[in-house]
Parts: C-alpha cells; sequence; structure tokens
C-alpha cells in the first residue's frame, strides 16, 4: 500500500465526517431547526477537525510522496489509521455534551496532530524544499499549536479553570484557540495547497508569502493571549500583503482565459479567489474588534461579518483546494453543478451573513449544502473505483 492508497482512505472518512457539518448547516441556514449550542459546536469542529484537517493530513501524504521508503509509508497507514479513528471520537465527544469528554477526546486529536506534525517534518528533512512543502510544515505547526489551545479551552469549559494558571491567563489562553485555528492554520494551508495544484513559481516572493501568513499567526496567537490589540492589527496587515502578493504569484493561473470547463483545478482557482475575499473580510472583523463595535464572545455587534469570514475560510478556500486533490486522485472529470452550486451557495450566503438578510442565507445555505453533498457523492463513489496499487 503506497502513500496514494492511505491518502484516499483518510479522504473517505473525511468526506463522511463532512456530512455531519453539511447536514446541520442546511438544517440551521434555512431556520428548520435551530441547533443548540452542542449540535453547533459540532458542525464547527466536524468540519475542521474531522473534514479538514483529516484532509489536510491526507493531502500531506501527497506532497511529501516523493521518494517515500517502505518506513515513511507503514508510518503515515497508522497515522491515516489513527488520525481517523480520534477526528470519529473527536466529533462524537463534542455532540454528547460539555463534560471532561471533551478535552480527552481533545487530546487524542492533538497526539494525531502532533504525530502528523512528526511525519510531516521528517518527510521534509528528507525532500527538496518547495514552497507548498514549506506552507504546509508551517501550517500544522500552527494548527498544533491551535490543538494545544483547543484542549485548553475544553479544560477551562469542563473545569472553570485550568490547573496551575489564573482565572484570567486560562481566559485569555483559551480565547487564543479560535483565531489560531482560522488565521494561523486554514489561511496557509490553502494557500499552500492551492499552490501545489496550480504549480505555483518557485521563487523568493513565495516564500515571503509563506512565512509572512506564519508570522501573521503567530501574532495573533500573541495578541489574544497577552491582550496586545496593535499585534492584531500588524497582524492583518502582514495578512494583506501576503495575500496581495500571493494573488500576484498566481495570476497567470487564474486569470479568466486560465479556466478550463470541467477542471478539477477550477476548485483550486476559486480557493484562491476566496482567500482574496476571506482577507478583506478579516481586515474589516480586526476593525470592528478593535473598535469595539465586535465582540465575538458575548454575541454583540455585526457577528454576521465574522461568519462570513470564518465560511469563507472553511468552504471558499479549504474546501475547494481540497476538492479539487480529491478530483485529481478520484480520476473522472470535474463536475460543473458541485463547482458552481457550493460556490454560487456559498456567495449567496456570504452576502446574507454580511447585510443580515435571513432570506438569502436561506437560500444560500441549501444550495451550497446540496451541491456539497453531491460532491461528497460523487468523490466517495470514485474514490471507491480507483484500483489499489498491488
Amino acid at each position: 500500500m503506497d502513500l496514494s492508497s492511505t491518502a484516499r482512505t483518510v479522504y473517505k472518512a473525511a468526506l463522511g465526517i463532512f456530512v455531519i457539518t453539511i447536514v446541520i448547516g442546511i438544517l440551521n441556514g434555512m431556520d428548520i431547526w435551530e441547533p443548540d449550542h452542542n449540535s453547533l459546536l459540532t458542525h464547527v469542529h466536524a468540519g475542521t477537525l474531522g473534514w479538514i484537517t483529516l484532509a489536510v493530513i491526507g493531502t500531506a501524504m501527497l506532497v511529501f510522496e516523493g521518494g517515500a521508503g517502505s518506513d515513511a509509508v507503514a508510518a503515515a497507514r497508522r497515522l491515516g489509521m489513527f488520525s481517523v479513528a480520534a477526528a470519529g471520537i473527536y466529533v462524537i465527544a463534542f455532540f454528547s455534551g460539555t463534560g471532561i469528554q471533551r478535552p480527552i477526546a481533545g487530546t487524542l486529536m492533538l497526539v494525531a496532530i502532533a504525530w502528523a506534525l512528526t511525519w510531516v517534518s521528517g518527510r521534509f528533512a528528507a525532500t527538496e524544499t518547495t514552497i507548498p512543502r514549506l506552507g504546509l510544515l508551517l501550517s500544522i505547526v500552527s494548527l498544533t499549536i491551535g490543538a494545544v489551545l483547543g484542549v485548553l479551552l475544553g479544560l477551562f469549559i469542563a473545569r472553570g479553570s485550568i490547573p496551575g494558571l489564573s482565572s484570567d491567563a486560562a481566559q485569555s489562553l483559551a480565547g487564543a484557540h479560535p483565531p489560531a485555528m482560522l488565521i494561523g492554520y486554514l489561511i496557509l494551508a490553502g494557500a499552500a495547497i492551492a499552490d501545489w495544484l496550480l504549480g505555483g513559481p518557485d521563487d523568493r516572493s513565495g516564500r515571503l508569502v509563506v512565512w509572512s501568513l506564519f508570522v501573521a499567526g503567530i501574532l495573533v496567537n500573541i495578541s489574544f493571549i497577552f491582550s496586545i490589540d496593535a499585534l492584531i492589527q500588524l497582524s492583518s496587515l502582514l495578512e494583506v500583503i501576503a495575500i496581495v502578493t500571493f494573488v500576484v504569484r498566481m495570476w497567470p493561473r487564474i486569470r479568466p482565459s486560465a479556466w478550463t470547463s470541467g477542471d478539477d483545478d477550477n476548485f483550486a482557482r476559486l480557493s484562491v479567489v476566496f482567500l482574496a475575499v476571506g482577507i478583506a473580510l478579516l481586515v474589516y472583523v480586526v476593525q470592528l474588534f478593535v473598535s469595539g463595535q465586535l465582540d465575538p464572545e458575548t454575541g454583540e455587534g455585526p457577528v454576521g461579518v465574522l461568519l462570513a469570514f470564518d465560511h469563507s475560510m472553511f468552504i471558499g478556500v479549504m474546501t475547494n483546494a481540497l476538492f479539487a486533490v480529491i478530483g485529481k486522485v478520484a480520476g473522472g472529470p470535474g463536475d460543473r453543478a458541485v463547482i458552481w452550486g457550493v460556490n454560487s451557495g456559498l456567495v449567496i450566503f456570504l452576502i446574507g451573513l454580511i447585510t443580515d438578510t435571513t432570506v438569502l442565507e436561506r437560500v444560500g445555505a441549501p444550495l451550497m449544502g446540496l451541491a456539497l453533498l453531491y460532491g461528497i457523492y460523487l468523490f466517495s463513489r470514485r474514490l471507491q473505483e480507483v484500483p489499489v496499487p498491488a
């Protein structure tokens, strides 16, 4: 069994878990069902860890596949199986309640993530350094930091405190988890995967992009832990510079003439487009937060803008990029109904969130969700049909 075979197994599990996120999202977006807090957290974490992170681990196996020996392949297979099991337990723990089971399941997921970081670090040292490989390595470093903060957040919620830390320090560490995952991890991972898929140039500006996004994520962590608002603004400036540079680098691959009907790379091109959209939303969110007009913890202010940023990252950037990878692995022609159904639904949904227009949310959510479910069906069937190497 080679690395691509293990990656396909991981992708199948990730797609299955993604169904949970989508169904909750459709019902909530259409106002058919108002999920309780546990269900909403399941929606978020089944998407971020169960779908995105499992698929990122599978993608890392493909990015670092070249020259992998039998030991690396065997280690990747064990990593894949453990990660799938940990993600499943993690999602169940979030759905079941707020007890100590969440930090316990979170610790299992942290072990899987740390294992992935160890494997990727070993492959990074053994292979030629490229911008996508550097970006994926640094994104998994950021993911590991976010996972540690997530376990601390779980402990804080379950116990009301974290042993050895004051209440203020514990709350600051716990509060740094969401921005660490969104800004430090997802933006960098999405850029690295899109660069790999579209064959971005291996130049100095690419390395500047990767390191700027990584440093920006670290600055966000520090700003939330130590309550330094100026660092949030500096981080958003770095993000803007990095993504503008990234879009300029990728322009020959995303300009209108580059789009081909039925091409899975269109998912990757849309991922780049939504990176630009997401960064614009991030700058707006930061200004609202710094000015005191938005408080994510209490839900005061235009929270819809923050939710729009979240979904532009989860769906626009990461799901588009990962669908592009899975499409290549699974083989077969790209499906325009999935590509444009997902993304037209997402645009409508984002506009609804930003403008607080309920009818647009009710239209965009099911359009996007049903297209995603159809895509999962197609990709799962195609993955099943791919012959396994002897």
